[in-house]
């Protein structure tokens, strides 16, 4: 079984796990663990942290056209329809003669398409020994060296050849939205990705480097895009499972619905999970406020009631955390989450606190995992992951203010097992529910 998640420090929490539970044969890598692994060194790319990040500093709206443009079924039937375009324009028959016989432009085509699915170097070579085999067939002859090498070389010649890369940005202008391509510092947008990777697919074709899987098993389904799906149904004839919950998409642009999945991976079992374990009933009331998901059956396990505390400050709201961080190291809960909205207001937050003495963890996208104790870090990062008592820093209406905001105040509050706080700097959040906020104001 190979298991796939969007999120690193998940994936790698999960690599760590697994084997304390004897599940040694079972990996789990991130999505792009796997990109990296078929593209190897000559693509760099725009990691799916890094491409949240940009969207929650900046909020840009042509950004945000871009994924949710790439993220529709339409894209991924038009990407289709271009690698067919190009696998046509790219090879252009004709006939040759060799010892004054024929050799028809309509046997190189027929036998160049006979491999389309090798890489362009190895379909050259297939393709001309098909064609040199047949050739002697079908006149009783042998052809010699020379002839095979200029019955070759006209092969080559019927070729156009283009880099991978520049076939994806001349895709753009083929259905006349060449800003939809807008590479970040010589970097791929993260939403370019898997489109590359499936045009690659079916143009050149790739090495599986899983080739041997029989289960395939796919975290966080609402968080990819029918062309990842498309990439995942060519790469992995195997059984597969998708496991998600809509609710939980951090990125609203690229999220995917169960029919989506379902016309891109015929077979697939979807599995929606709609019951809340992890969380008091507090706390999933709390957070059903937020974002509402009449499915979601929240276990009626006991806590107490979410506290929102409204500060003047950002020095208030430290005092506050350190207070927090105190309790916590009174109590009998093992791991403290302080939760920021980005990871610029994480950093922040994590240099005050070690200003003001007190000593936690600053997770990144970098880091390879999260211990217990005290953790800072976005609910992005802590996607997947639960702590005993999570604090949610600044909810206020300046900081969590979109669509996309609304979608990270849940998962923030959802990563919480017992407890739940939240901190706002000035007026709350219009995500938070009016009554729920003024019964607990401090």
């Amino acid at each position: 079984m190979l298991i796939l998640s969007p999120n690193k420090v998940f994936a790698d929490y999960i690599g760590n796990v697994l084997p304390e539970l004897g599940e040694e044969t079972v990996p789990e890598i991130g999505m792009e663990t796997l990109a990296r692994q078929i593209l190897g060194d000559k693509i760099r790319f725009q990691t799916f942290f890094e491409q949240t990040s940009l969207l929650l500093d900046k909020d840009d709206a042509a950004m945000k056209d871009r994924i949710r443009a790439k993220a529709s079924p339409d894209f991924l039937r038009k990407l289709q329809a271009y690698a067919v375009h190009v696998e046509v324009a790219s090879f252009q028959p004709t006939d040759l003669t060799l010892r004054r016989r024929p050799v028809p432009g309509f046997l190189f085509a027929r036998e160049w398409t006979r491999f389309k699915d090798l890489a362009t170097n190895q379909r050259l070579s297939e393709t001309a020994n098909s064609v040199i085999v047949q050739v002697n067939d079908e006149y009783n002859i042998e052809l010699r060296k020379e002839e095979r090498a200029i019955l070759r070389t006209h092969l080559k010649s019927m070729v156009r050849r283009t880099t991978l890369r520049n076939a994806y940005k001349e895709f753009f202008d083929w259905i006349d939205r060449p800003e939809l391509f807008r590479p970040v510092s010589g970097k791929l947008e993260y939403a370019d990705v898997f489109p590359l990777i499936y045009l690659q697919i079916l143009l050149e074709g790739v090495n599986n480097p899983y080739p041997s899987v029989k289960h395939l098993l796919v975290d966080e389904m609402q968080d990819y895009t029918p062309v990842h799906y498309a990439v995942l149904a060519k790469l992995f004839p195997c059984r597969k499972t998708i496991l998600g919950d809509a609710t939980q998409s951090v990125n609203p642009y690229t999220a995917s619905h169960s029919a989506q999945i379902a016309e891109v991976l015929a077979g697939a079992t979807q599995v929606t999970l709609n019951k809340s374990y992890r969380s008091t009933y507090q706390i999933m009331q709390f957070a059903l406020k937020i974002s509402p998901n009449p499915d979601l059956i929240a276990m009626e396990r006991n806590g107490p009631e979410p506290q929102v505390h409204v500060v003047p400050a950002f020095n208030d709201m430290v005092e506050k955390l350190k207070h927090a961080i105190s309790e916590f190291h009174d109590s009998d809960h093992s791991s403290l989450a302080i939760l920021a909205k980005t990871q610029s207001q994480a950093s922040k937050l994590h240099q005050a606190l070690q200003k003001a003495g007190v000593t936690a963890r600053l997770l990144e996208e970098s880091s390879s995992g999260f211990s217990t104790g005290v953790l800072i870090c976005t609910p992005h990062l802590a996607k997947g992951l639960e702590f005993d008592h999570v604090v949610i820093a600044d909810v206020s209406a300046d900081t969590y203010a979109t669509e996309m905001d609304r979608n990270l105040l849940y998962v923030a509050c959802t990563r919480a097992m017992h407890r739940l706080t939240l901190v706002s700097v000035a007026q709350p959040s219009s995500f938070i529910d009016l009554a729920a906020r003024d019964a607990a104001r401090s």
